[in-house]
C-alpha cells in the first residue's frame, strides 16, 4: 500500500505523465521528421527541396510499418547536402552572382529556393528545417536501436497474419507455428 500511495501523490503523476508525452514525441519521431520536411519544401519553395515531398509521399507513406535505415540515410544526405548548399550560398563571395541580371531573369522563371539573407537570423530561421529534420533522424535512430529496430522492421519479426494467429491462440507462438505447417502440408497434398 505504500508504494500505491507514495505513486498516485499528485507531484509523482505529474512527472509520469510527463515522462509518458515525451515517450510519445519520441516513438513519433517519423512524423514529426516529415513535417519538418513539409516545413522545409513550405518555406523554401523551390527546386532544391522538391526531394522532401518525393520521399514523403514517393517513398515513406506507401510503406505498411515503417522506412528502413536506407531511407533514413538517403534523407540524411539529402539534408545535409541541402544545408552545406544553403551555407555556401550565403557566403559574401557569391553576393555578386546573385545581383548578376542573368541569375534574376533565371530565377524569376524558375523557382530555385535560394535566398541570400544579409543577417544571421533570417539565415538561421532559413536553415532551421532542415537543422529539425537532422535532429529528429538522430532521435529517430536512437529510439529504434533501443527498442531493436533499427535494422529490422516489424514485417521482418512477424507479419501482420501471423500477430493475428498469434492473438487468436492467446500467444501461443508454437501452435501457430504448427497450424501454419498444417496448412502448408495441405496445400502440398492438395497440388499434387
Amino acid at each position: 500500500m505504500p508504494r500505491t500511495w507514495a505513486f498516485t501523490r499528485p507531484m509523482s503523476m505529474v512527472f509520469k505523465l510527463l515522462e509518458t508525452f515525451f515517450y510519445i514525441i519520441i516513438s513519433n519521431t517519423d512524423t514529426l521528421i516529415y513535417l519538418s520536411m513539409m516545413l522545409s519544401m513550405y518555406q523554401n519553395a523551390g527546386l532544391i527541396s522538391i526531394g522532401y515531398p518525393m520521399m514523403i509521399f514517393g517513398y515513406a507513406l506507401f510503406e505498411e510499418t515503417r522506412p528502413r535505415k536506407e531511407f533514413w540515410e538517403m534523407v540524411r544526405k539529402y539534408t545535409m547536402f541541402l544545408l552545406f548548399f544553403k551555407f555556401i550560398v550565403n557566403l559574401s563571395i557569391l553576393e555578386s552572382v546573385f545581383n548578376h541580371p542573368t541569375f534574376m531573369l533565371f530565377s524569376a522563371y524558375v523557382r530555385l529556393g535560394i535566398i541570400d539573407y544579409p543577417d544571421f537570423m533570417n539565415l538561421l530561421f532559413y536553415m532551421i528545417p532542415e537543422i529539425l529534420v537532422i535532429i529528429l533522424i538522430a532521435l529517430n535512430e536512437i529510439h529504434l536501436r533501443l527498442i531493436g529496430l533499427y535494422y529490422q522492421t516489424e514485417e521482418d519479426i512477424e507479419i501482420v497474419t501471423d500477430g493475428i494467429q498469434r492473438n487468436i491462440e492467446q500467444g501461443d507462438a508454437e501452435q501457430v507455428k504448427h497450424k501454419k505447417t498444417l496448412a502448408a502440408n495441405m496445400q502440398l497434398k492438395n497440388c499434387f
